[in-house]
């Protein structure tokens, strides 16, 4: 089970970054790939789906981190992006996603 050490989520939005974590490359990535919109998704579901990430490239693995502490690591870098239309916190999500469809699906 998921957890902040900040209560930066409440229960229902760990459950659901959980839940998108253990689901999002199976489930959904088919229908991601460049069309992705992070704006499409919540907070939680976007922290779900870099963890996701994370997880199945086996960098928390790598860097010997649990999904929590991955969890509040992606909350700190969150909290320092400005509320701005481009450069923001989707943007970087954004990337990520795109940049993980290139290196894995086109295996580049």
């Amino acid at each position: 089970m998921l957890s902040c050490k900040r209560s930066q989520l409440s229960a229902e939005e760990l459950a659901t970054a959980e839940k998108f974590m253990n689901s999002y490359i199976e489930e959904q990535w088919t229908s991601a790939k460049l069309q992705f919109n992070p704006w499409a998704y919540s907070r939680a579901e976007k922290q779900g789906i870099l963890l996701a990430i994370f997880k199945t490239t086996h960098v928390l693995a790598v860097l010997e981190l649990s999904p929590s502490d991955m969890l509040d690591f992606c909350l700190d870098i969150e909290s320092l992006y400005n509320d701005v239309p481009y450069h923001s916190f989707n943007h970087a999500v954004d990337v990520v996603v795109k940049l993980y469809y290139v290196l894995s699906d086109l295996q580049a």
